[in-house]
């Protein structure tokens, strides 16, 4: 007979149940898997498994259920994360010295959970137009700042009896990503926020939308880099910055642009009257072209050959010289020429990333996001606070 790690309601949690679960944990973020480490990691585990237990139950009252159908399409999105071919999610969890089965245990709770959110949380949020022109206001007094893209861990906060255990758990998690350890799947194991399912990325942000408490937290970081834990009322949180760029448009080092080249070789000892006939055939062709596709035919017929793909670089990357020539040329458009050493080059900007900042739909989304974030949480401590649980072992 098992023995019993704990008993939520009238369903039972074993300590198979539990070791399998922190073999899942372990393996799968990247963590050293020694005795220490299961001890330390024990107590949040089962907490996790509590709330999935609990998470679980009150989808069935509700008549919430999970089909094969949900499971493939859970399936499909891991494997394309995870950049596996279709197909690849039974190898991808056996190199990992895992089973189908409990990656599945974690797996149907998590969809049973968001099939509830999604029907009883979602349709009561309301964000107003003037929710999101506070947003833009912000934004707009740091016009020309930089925009981060960010991940976060985020670990609730049911009771201040237990402030302490969840910041302590934060900061191993913190010292583990500075180690080395990978954010994405600590983030999928740990997290109790809705971006989990995506290892935490919650998407490009202009700095006007951070609060005062997570701009400073992420203001010195580097990219791959995490902050120090941010305490909060009712969860712990960890911020992670995956890249920064140069907001507000313009030909910041920071930008993308796509483009095509075209080089006309100048022999040695060629005269200036030659140079000037290769510009001026240069100009001809960045006048005549009417798109990039144009522009790369052109420039096969001068003999110079082209990718099936324009080049797509960022701004800080290419010569001096060459910023200079691209500024402020549209999308479409031919730089004009410029003579250097040997050539006469022609330069085409196919496309430009302005980085003008977030749409209204962006704000709304990411505000929705973090409501249904709170109120989740919430639900789910609603659900922790009505329940009878009983921890009774760990391994």
């Amino acid at each position: 007979m098992q023995r019993i790690a704990a008993v939520v309601n009238d369903q039972v949690i074993s300590i198979y149940d539990l070791g399998r679960r922190l073999d899942l944990v372990i393996r799968s973020s990247g963590m050293p898997d020694n005795a220490d480490q299961r001890r330390r990691l024990a107590p949040q585990v089962m907490r996790g498994l509590i709330d999935e237990t609990l998470q679980s139950q009150e989808a069935a009252r509700l008549s919430i259920s999970v089909g094969q159908a949900d499971i493939d399409v859970a399936i499909g999105q891991i494997e394309a994360n995870n950049k596996l071919p279709k197909g690849g999610f039974g190898a991808f969890v056996s190199r990992q010295e895992l089973t189908i089965d409990t990656v599945l245990a974690q797996m149907r709770p998590a969809l049973a959970w968001q099939k509830l959110i999604a029907r009883r949380v979602v349709p009561n949020i309301d964000i107003g137009e003037e929710d999101i022109d506070a947003v833009l206001t912000r934004i707009k007094e740091r016009s020309g700042g930089t925009e981060l893209r960010l991940a976060e861990i985020v670990l609730p906060i049911d009771d201040q009896g237990q402030v302490q255990d969840v910041v302590d758990l934060a900061r191993r998690l913190v010292t583990q990503i500075r180690g080395g350890a990978p954010f994405t799947p600590i983030a999928s194991q740990f997290s109790r926020s809705a971006s989990a399912a995506t290892g935490g990325d919650i998407g490009w942000m202009a700095e006007g939308q951070l609060s005062p408490a997570d701009a400073s937290a992420v203001a010195a970081l580097k990219p791959g880099e995490p902050a120090e834990p941010i305490v909060e009322p009712d969860a712990v949180r960890i911020l992670y910055l995956i890249e920064r760029r140069i907001g507000g448009g313009g030909t910041g080092a920071d930008i993308r642009v796509t483009l095509r080249q075209l080089g006309l070789p100048i022999p040695a000892g060629a005269t200036k009257a030659y140079t000037e006939a290769l510009v001026s055939l240069a100009s001809q062709i960045g006048s005549v072209a009417k798109d990039c596709p144009d522009f790369a035919r052109l420039a096969a017929e001068q003999g110079s050959s082209q990718p099936v793909e324009p080049l797509e670089v960022r701004v800080g990357e290419l010569a001096d010289y060459l910023r200079a020539v691209i500024e402020g040329v549209p999308p479409g458009k031919a730089a004009p020429p410029v003579v250097v050493p040997g050539s006469v080059q022609l330069i085409m900007v196919c496309g430009r990333q302005t980085n003008e900042g977030p749409s209204r739909d962006d704000i709304r989304e990411k505000l929705v996001r973090e409501r249904v974030d709170m109120m989740s949480r919430r639900y789910l401590r609603d659900l922790r606070r009505a329940a009878f649980f009983d921890v009774r072992a760990f391994p």
